[in-house]
């Protein structure tokens, strides 16, 4: 199991730094590049937010201020609840998560192209097993 374990981790980190200097290339961090990609699905409010990305709603707030500093999201209150604060992409937002998109689709089919096209079924449907696995025990892995 320990090939596997160095495996999912050395990948792990090589997509991350990969992020950070090829899809990111400085104009936003990787957290505020996942942070747009994920208001690309409609409102969210931080509470939302910070249990979706598996962090404090102070740590998100921050993320969205530099967001918002830079006209990328907006932020509303509820109709429904005015202690609620909506959080949504500004239309400069929408062009930067689709850029960013675009770069991670980009950059994936890169890596694809490595791999031998009679294999890439395979990995496809690897990635899908775990990430369906890692999903289902995502809460059970909370050790912090």
């Amino acid at each position: 199991m320990s090939s596997v374990v160095e495996d999912v981790i050395a990948f792990c980190r090589m997509f991350s730094s990969f992020e950070r200097e090829e899809i990111c290339c400085g104009t936003v961090s990787p957290a505020q590049c996942v942070l747009l990609q994920t208001l690309t699905e409609g409102e969210w409010d931080i509470s939302g937010l910070a249990s979706h990305a598996r962090v404090t709603k102070g740590a998100m707030t921050r993320l969205v201020d530099g967001l918002d500093n830079r006209g990328l999201v907006a932020r509303q209150r509820a109709e429904d609840d005015a202690r609620r604060v909506l959080i949504s992409l500004m239309p400069d937002g929408k062009k930067e998560a689709k850029r960013l998109h675009r770069l991670t689709e980009r950059s994936i089919a890169t890596i694809f192209e490595r791999i031998p096209a009679e294999e890439r079924d395979q990995v496809v449907r690897s990635l899908h097993l775990l990430r369906e696995a890692a999903e289902q025990t995502r809460n059970q892995l909370d050790c912090c």
